[in-house]
């Protein structure tokens, strides 16, 4: 409703301009020669704007957040707001951070250099060993299954055994398909040898599930295996050759990942839904009444994660600056708000849904409501796993954690003294020497259960008034259609008024700076009786001018 009355005052701005284009037309039509008096007092008049609004058209300006309507067409505003998200990314990192690099180093014994040098020519000794990676996801989870949607294994070698060799790298846990990871590293050494030999190689792991329990016994442990092939040449064997591994896991990005997701306190900044039919109301001081008769908030909850979120509001109320906050409480049992039931998906890749709704019959709404909050304004605190260590917790890059708010308003109800204001900036301009008077006729056929009374004042730069176009007192402009028992409109009123700004008045026109526009709106019968807003209901508003000119010659 709010925009209706800023439509009118644009009317009154496009007024203004247009009758300054009168002026300028008038001194060109008027041929002075064919006179023998010394002053004419032409009028002119003329349509000036008319335009034909239903509801649908004033809400889908006066109400940003949207609007929804039920299957006869009943206006229901709808405020919508995301009280809390919690994406993948804050719980663990995604990419994860870059992993610490490990150096394995295994030299010849005694043993090998003997069994090495009583080999014949071209056979081959097998040497194992391996590597214990301890992997760091970030925070203080514990994987035991990573499922990699990207991972690079970077494996630098330093060889300096006197043998050419055949390395055999595994890792046992890392499967895609159900197939290990595998891939063999060939070193050629020379004859006569020349010194070591470093070769740097790097294996993509995109797609592969990694088992970080090391077989049940513990979490976010990766076991390398190395088989290393030595050939036998006719170079020297000595112990104490060795051969050296960097390994490096970076990139690491996941798909999924099972175990332990650690223990987090997550507290989002307070943040606010904003009301706007109620932003450009002075209601609260004016002493208005509104009642809905069946306004909801809804909270809904979508959780796409594998472990337990305990949540509470710490904060949830209506909220107007300068105004005390109006706490939003729940009177049923047991209450949903604190703590917050968070549903849990029973599986990996699923959605697990909750919500609640607060009415009248089991919330303060009403008086919430009643206020005119500007603003809903909230901070939802949580913690993962508060019983502690949970190791079947899992998450996916896409897991969500969603707690959101919509408060539906549907325009069925009463109001009465609610109040609307606005200040324009406006400059006239005019040549004012020839103008006598200026009279505005208004038409508006009204289609709406409401009673409409405005004020239009003009002001200068220090806000002393000019005129009241309209005055203080506010003068019923649109009185309200005529509605049947079941509180829908039967038919529209017609009304029609003149709205005159006299010759004392014009001269301090281009003084003017402002211009102030309040409106006051009353549902039929003073807001006793329960009306329906539709969105077909349908707005009139016809604006005529007449201008007195006085011309001396």
């Amino acid at each position: 409703m709010k925009k209706h009355f800023y439509k009118l005052s644009s009317f009154c701005i496009v007024l203004f301009v247009v009758i300054t284009a009168f002026q300028a037309c008038v001194k060109e039509k008027i041929d002075v020669t064919k006179s023998g008096n010394s002053s004419i007092n032409p009028q002119y008049a003329g349509p000036l704007v008319y335009s034909s609004l239903t509801m649908a058209d004033i809400m889908s300006k006066a109400n940003k957040n949207g609007q929804v309507t039920d299957s006869a067409g009943l206006l229901i505003l709808v405020y919508k707001g995301n009280l809390f998200s919690l994406p993948a990314t804050s719980v663990v990192p995604n990419p994860m951070p870059a992993q610490t690099p490990v150096t394995l180093s295994y030299g010849l014994s005694i043993v090998d250099a003997a069994a090495i040098s009583a080999l014949p020519p071209a056979s081959t000794y097998t040497i194992t060993d391996s590597s214990l990676i301890n992997f760091q996801p970030g925070g203080t989870t514990q994987i035991n299954t990573l499922n990699c949607k990207t991972a690079t294994l970077g494996i630098n070698l330093n060889y300096a055994i006197e043998h050419s060799a055949s390395i055999k790298v595994t890792i046992p846990r890392a499967t895609l398909g159900g197939v290990a990871f595998t891939q063999t590293i060939p070193v050629t050494v020379p004859v006569p040898y020349t010194g070591p030999i470093n070769v740097a190689e790097t294996y993509s792991l995109n797609g592969y599930t990694i088992d970080m329990t090391n077989g049940g016994t513990t979490h976010n442990e990766i076991k390398v295996l190395y088989d290393i092939v030595i050939s036998q040449s006719t170079n020297p064997t000595n112990v104490g050759d060795a051969v050296s591994f960097t390994e490096t896991f970076s990139n690491v990005a996941y798909n999924s990942i099972i175990g332990y997701l650690g223990q987090q306190f997550l507290s989002p900044n307070t943040d606010t839904v904003p009301v706007t039919i109620f932003q450009n109301s002075s209601s609260i001081l004016g002493g208005a009444i509104i009642h809905i008769v069946n306004p909801s908030i809804k909270i809904s909850l979508t959780n796409s994660y594998g472990l337990h979120i305990n949540a509470n509001f710490n904060l949830f109320d209506g909220y107007t600056p300068g105004q005390p906050l109006m706490p939003i409480n729940y009177t049923g049992s047991p209450n949903p708000l604190s703590p917050l039931v968070i549903p849990e998906p029973a599986t990996i890749g699923q959605n697990a849904t909750n919500s609640f709704t607060l009415t009248n019959g089991n919330s303060n709404i009403n008086t919430l409501i009643n206020n005119f909050p500007k603003n809903v304004i909230y901070n939802v605190t949580s913690q993962s796993n508060p019983a502690g260590s949970v190791y079947t917790n899992f998450i996916t890059d896409t897991s969500q954690f969603d707690v959101n708010l919509e408060l539906d308003l549907p325009l069925h109800g009463t109001v009465t003294n609610f109040m609307f204001q606005d200040t324009v900036k406006y400059n006239f301009n005019l040549n004012t020497n020839n103008v006598e008077a200026i009279t505005v006729r208004t038409y508006i056929s009204n289609g709406f259960p409401l009673d409409v009374d405005m004020s239009i004042v003009f002001v200068d730069s220090a806000y002393n008034v000019i005129d009241s176009l309209i005055p203080h007192a506010k003068q019923l402009v649109m009185p309200s259609a005529s509605i049947g028992s079941n509180g829908i409109v039967t038919t529209a009123t017609q009304n029609t008024a003149d709205f005159t700004i006299p010759s004392s008045v014009i001269p301090q026109l281009n003084k003017v700076k402002y211009i102030l526009m309040g409106a006051t709106v009353n549902s039929i019968n003073n807001g006793t009786t329960n009306v329906k807003i539709y969105d077909y209901y349908n707005l009139d508003i016809k604006l005529g001018v007449n201008v007195q000119l006085y011309i001396k010659f």
